[in-house]
């Protein structure tokens, strides 16, 4: 009697989670697949209108807004880099245009991460990197630099050093000589101790997640698992229907053949590749907020990654770069903290001690003020470092004139720095923000950009698969899609097994 009603449970459980859960199922699972593979729909994109009104552009928020640099030559002249491409204005800000002449049109490839305005030769020419590569301003339009990497790699920082041009990649650096054109990069030695025996177990997670902790062959492993997903969720929703229609006397062309086709195979694959499921789903749970903050400052050993990650030190680490004149030292931001290091690679290149608070997304903005001061930004807020004197200072926006004056922290994703000062701080999600009370520049968005911008297909499966697109209708309550999805698929999971395992069970007796 007790087995019958734990076994009328089960069946409950399992049946009416998994007809709760079909939809999540059916979008965590080609979302997920989707988004293994960037480089299939890289050309995909959608109009950003039709996205929830947190996704607009307003006042370059949402990292519309990622570098900026002011002309060398020419003070008027500004360059603003970000996810629409780059933009010049000849008035300070007052007005853009898109600099679109060879540059990439898909949404997913013109996305900016850094500027250069190089000197050279008593010319200047403007460098971007780019998500899918470097390019250069050269004859009014821009033309890709000849590289193996740098010619189709993303490209997440560009500084100049003398004579030299310094390019990052999340792995490696390149130099080219500035005056010479088109540039010829050859790899930069950044010379450094062997990686940390330990790291974040959530960054050990999302590659397990992805299934790119086994390279290639294990992105097509989560790849099945995700089908797999799929095929589970439609095929229970068919042996539901063809059973509460057949509960009422009726017919379907769903029943025979096919049903017995569904059923058959909702068991086999169930069984088969339940644990499987179970580690993709946690792994993706706890690799994100809120369960991310239960394992926040847990470490898991080095030598669990892949031997081709562990051979270079700075392997998908890299952020950002700055280099001291003062000190003839390059700054190296990374996942791992600051690094400091000689630009000849005479010497290893040695972590610095955590001196100012940087967010887990990683610093943002990354800039030079002059010989020996950084401006350093993250979701945490924006700082100012004077390596010299060693002082760290907050730095906070203004309210408007007659206005308190709060001074609150904010989503650092970008700066503008005229003649030496940080004047401007970009927060990802409202926009520009005075330093000063009264800036001599305060650059307007265009308007195009907010009536005409497009996010990639990519970063729109991005945004669905991890909940945070219902951010504007649930608020902060989108964290618990993720967790809250991954124990009812385990809930799932556990209970299929356990009827699973007693019908065998019965079979056997039989």
């Amino acid at each position: 009697m007790a087995d019958s009603k734990i076994f009328r449970s089960l069946k409950w459980l399992h049946k009416y989670l998994a007809l709760v859960t079909l939809i999540y199922c059916l979008w965590m699972g080609l979302s997920g697949i989707t988004l293994n593979h960037p480089q299939l729909i890289k050309q995909f994109s959608l109009a950003n209108q039709i996205m929830p009104a947190n996704y607009q552009f307003l006042k370059w928020n949402r990292m519309s807004w990622r570098d900026a640099t002011f002309s060398h030559n020419h003070s008027n002249i500004l360059y603003v880099g970000g996810k629409e491409g780059v933009w010049k204005s000849v008035n300070q800000g007052k007005n853009f245009t898109l600099l679109q002449e060879g540059f990439p049109t898909a949404a997913y490839e013109k996305d900016t991460f850094c500027l250069l305005a190089a000197d050279h030769n008593e010319k200047e020419t403007l460098f971007a990197g780019t998500r899918s590569g470097l390019f250069f301003r050269e004859n009014r339009q821009w033309q890709r630099v000849t590289h193996p990497i740098l010619g189709s790699h993303p490209v997440v920082d560009l500084i100049q050093v003398e004579k030299q041009i310094l390019a990052f990649t999340d792995s490696a650096a390149f130099t080219a000589a500035s005056d010479t054109f088109p540039p010829k990069f050859t790899a930069l030695a950044l010379p450094r101790q062997h990686r940390s025996l330990q790291m974040p177990l959530f960054r050990w997670l999302r590659k397990v997640h992805d299934g790119s902790i086994f390279g290639f062959k294990g992105r097509l492993l989560v790849d099945l698992i995700g089908l797999i997903l799929v095929f589970l969720g439609l095929s229970g929703l068919i042996i539901w229907y063809v059973k509460f229609i057949r509960k009422r006397g009726r017919k379907t062309m769903l029943s025979g053949g096919i049903f017995a086709f569904n059923y058959r195979w909702h068991l086999k694959l169930g069984i088969i590749s339940a644990i499987f499921i179970a580690i993709t789903t946690l792994s993706g749970a706890f690799a994100h907020p809120p369960l991310l903050l239960t394992i926040a400052r847990l470490k898991t050993p080095a030598s669990l990654m892949p031997k081709t990650d562990s051979d270079n030190p700075w392997h998908e680490q890299i952020q950002r770069a700055a280099y001291l004149k003062s000190r003839k030292r390059i700054i190296i931001a990374t996942k791992q903290g600051l690094f400091s290091g000689p630009v000849d690679g005479s010497r290893e290149f040695i972590r610095l001690p955590d001196t100012l608070p940087i967010h887990g997304m990683g610093a943002l903005v990354f800039e030079n003020l002059d010989d020996s001061r950084l401006v350093i930004g993250s979701f945490s807020g924006l700082y100012l470092w004077d390596t010299a004197d060693q002082i760290v200072m907050e730095l906070k926006t203004k309210a408007k004139p007659g206005t308190p004056d709060w001074g609150r922290p904010i989503m650092a994703s970008g700066v503008l720095i005229e003649n030496g000062e940080p004047i401007q701080a970009i927060d990802y999600e409202s926009g520009l923000k005075p330093l000063k009370l009264r800036p001599q520049t305060a650059p307007a968005m265009p308007g195009i950009l907010r009536s005409q911008s497009r996010i990639s297909l990519w970063h729109a499966l991005f945004e669905l698969h991890n909940g945070r697109i219902f951010e504007e209708y649930i608020g902060p309550f989108y964290w618990l899609i993720t967790p809250a999805g991954g124990i009812t698929f385990c809930l799932i999971l556990i209970s299929g097994s356990l009827l699973w395992l007693r019908r065998k069970i019965h079979q056997g007796n039989g």
